[in-house]
């Protein structure tokens, strides 16, 4: 659009009269777009928000149909954005509309504090994902945890919200299954057609407030600042002073919706700094009958809320503090591992397995709310270890976030043991964005059998883990042609011309390929359809009800394993050593099975966890297909084709980070005739080993 800070002209609107809203993302990788519309709600393909996302080369339209009048900000949520002036104004007026939303509903009165506290990113002190202490020399933990050179390690003052039973704010309200809450403030919850009354009471020592999405408020009651011409107290609530907030929940769930739909609130005094300090917490906004007496669903065991976000501690307003209280005459605030130890990759508040509370039983109806909040970086693929979920009726383990964007995940556990959830971002696994989650066998519900009778057909596939050479740019034909140059004027010359420090395209890998047979001796041939498959393995499919029977064989020079999502899967943690054979099965219960919402056949992947990020990064990585009963028609066992579409592709996005891979060192022997230890590895050389593959 062209215009920053409040610029944008000509966005003017009629209450009651429907809209339009065309967003356009466009740009490089920052441009990860959270556009919030403050003040209203809108309907983006049928499900209630008032956040859309993009990405570069997307495109979204949504409908509103405005129901407060006055001028409201849209803005990118992603923090960075936020602050460089990525916000806009749209107007609403009555045009004469005089309709009225019927309410109806019920009051519902909460009394929440903003309360000072000394926070904890690992309170057990381990790492309960490796077993070893959050502060072991060389480890991951130890960056974020450790305190020489100055670090403050993983304690640090924040502000958080707490709820009271009264507006005397002198008992704190217990709340049953909050433990795993952490940071998050308690979950304020009502149905459409409800009135919430909020009395916010400021223990801190600065301003702060309270912001709903979600809800509609007149603007007396808006927790965000800004120039509008309307003075808005509830929007800096000082300290030692409190403030009664009202909120409408109007426009609930849509048709195509959950029963509940999942929102944040947060302190937006300044936004990026309040939530930075702690301040955030769930919304749950639910269709009339939904919430029993006690305010919780009905015909839900168990609801978790969970909030993925790199929480960076130089932002929150008590880093000067912190520094003071925890730091040393060796802190530096421009040293670069001092910035990084202050990145804390969390699940509510915790690392690296320390959110406790994330306990059920196997045949719970659980409900996942998961949120997200932050910066670019806070892009999350949220994987569930051990149990599939439906989301708007699609059949998934795995989902993703974005700031101020939310997710429903529902999902009835029949894997019982202790399960990960965490984001699969590299980096952020690295960081400690990981949690467990427990299934217990309860005796309340029957464990459904996987089969009843047994499995409807056995599939059989012989893979191995083989040491390639791959070259990730075999022809350079095309790269000239669409330059309309030189080699050497192509941006790819950075990654795939051999020479100086570069490496160029040729590395030793690992990849899984599949064999005829378990002799391992004749490696099964890739038929023309097949070719597309490049690096990654073979598809392997199934349908629901089958049971598919892998014969593992390492081949390679170090430990792997072969481990997959969306499927009920034996022995896949299991380190497979080299010239050593492990036969696994992966069951596929209906649960794995495509959704109401899904096509005939959904995507899985299978790779090898032994060191996830590393074994990905050398190259062990492939598609599996489940599909409905009666899809493979054509062809017998592993070989079976679909019958209801012609072709399948599979196709693998994704920045191969030779960097990271086992085999770096052996490469840089290989292809660049230097010793790996004296070897410079600057940026250019860094950046050289990054494939942007397909």
């Amino acid at each position: 659009m062209g215009y920053m800070f409040g610029n944008l002209p000509g966005i003017k609107l009629c209450q009651h009269r429907a809209v339009a809203w065309h967003l356009f993302g466009m740009g490089n990788e920052v441009d990860i777009h959270s556009a919030f519309f403050h003040g209203n709600t809108l309907l983006d393909r049928g499900h209630r928000t008032d956040v859309l996302s993009l990405f570069p080369a997307t495109f979204a339209t949504a409908e509103m149909v405005p129901k407060a009048t006055g001028k409201w900000l849209l803005t990118c949520q992603v923090n960075d954005h936020l602050q460089a002036g990525m916000q806009a104004f749209y107007e609403v007026k009555s045009c004469g509309s005089e309709a009225v939303s019927a309410m109806g509903g019920v009051e519902r009165n909460y009394y929440l504090a903003a309360n000072k506290v000394l926070w904890s990113y690992g309170p057990l002190g381990r790492d309960l994902i490796n077993n070893v202490s959050l502060t072991e020399a060389g480890s991951a933990s130890e960056v974020f945890f450790g305190t020489d050179g100055g670090r403050i390690g993983g304690e640090y003052l924040k502000v958080i919200y707490e709820e009271y039973t009264d507006d005397t704010f002198t008992t704190l309200k217990p709340t049953p299954e909050s433990l795993h809450l952490g940071i998050l403030g308690p979950v304020l919850r009502a149905e459409e057609g409800d009135t919430l009354r909020v009395t916010f009471m400021n223990k801190a020592d600065r301003n702060f407030s309270i912001q709903p999405h979600g809800l509609h408020y007149d603007k007396h009651f808006q927790g965000t600042s800004y120039e509008d011409g309307v003075d808005k107290p509830g929007s800096h609530v000082a300290p030692g002073q409190n403030f009664t907030y009202t909120w409408q929940v109007i426009e609930g769930p849509s048709p195509s919706d959950s029963a509940c739909i999942p929102y944040l609130y947060y302190s937006a005094t300044d936004p990026i700094r309040d939530t930075s300090s702690g301040l955030v917490g769930p919304l749950l906004v639910c269709k009339k009958g939904t919430l029993g007496e006690n305010g919780t669903q009905k015909g839900v065991d168990k609801e978790f809320f969970l909030l993925f976000s790199v929480m960076d501690e130089k932002l929150s307003w008590y880093i000067d503090e912190n520094i003071e209280k925890f730091g040393s005459n060796e802190t530096n605030v421009e040293d670069e591992d001092f910035k990084e130890s202050n990145l804390m990759h969390a699940v509510n508040g915790r690392m690296y397995g320390n959110l406790q509370g994330l306990q059920m039983c196997a045949g719970d109806k659980v409900v996942w709310y998961t949120f997200g909040l932050g910066t670019e970086a806070d892009i999350h693929g949220v994987y569930f270890e051990g149990n599939t979920f439906k989301k708007q009726s699609t059949t998934r383990d795995t989902l993703n976030l974005f700031p101020h964007t939310t997710a429903t995940a529902i999902m009835q556990p029949n894997t019982p043991g202790v399960h990960e959830v965490s984001c699969r971002v590299t980096d952020h696994f690295s960081a400690g964005m990981r949690q467990q989650y427990r299934v217990d066998l309860c005796p309340r519900h029957k464990l459904e059998l996987t089969y009843k009778g047994g499995p409807t057909k056995i599939v059989q596939y012989f893979i191995s883990a083989d040491e390639i050479v791959w070259d990730f740019s075999p022809n350079r034909d095309w790269e000239m042609e669409i330059h309309h140059g030189t080699l050497e004027d192509s941006p790819g010359n950075m990654f795939v011309e051999r020479g100086g420090n570069k490496i160029g395209s040729r590395y030793k890998k690992v990849v899984y390929r599949e064999y005829t047979d378990e002799s391992f001796t004749v490696e099964k041939k890739r038929q023309p359809e097949q070719q597309h498959l490049g690096i990654m393995g073979p598809i392997i499919k199934a349908e629901v009800g089958e049971q598919i029977v892998i014969t593992f064989k390492n081949n390679a020079s170090r430990p792997y394993s072969i481990s997959a999502h969306g499927v009920k899967a034996s022995s896949a943690h299991i380190p497979v050593k080299p010239g050593n054979i492990l036969e696994l099965t992966w069951d596929v219960p209906n649960s794995s099975g495509p959704g109401v919402s899904d096509p005939n056949c959904i995507s899985y992947a299978y790779y090898s966890n032994v060191d996830f990020i590393k074994d990905l990064y050398s190259g062990l990585l492939g598609p599996l297909v489940i599909c409905r009963p009666g899809t493979l028609q054509r062809g017998e066992g592993p070989d079976r084709q679909r019958d209801d579409v012609e072709k399948e592709f599979a196709l693998l996005f994704m920045v191969h980070d030779e960097n990271q891979s086992w085999y770096l060192d052996e490469n840089i022997k290989t292809y660049l005739g230097a010793d790996p230890d004296t070897l410079t590895r600057d940026e250019d050389f860094q950046e050289s080993n990054k494939m942007h593959v397909e």
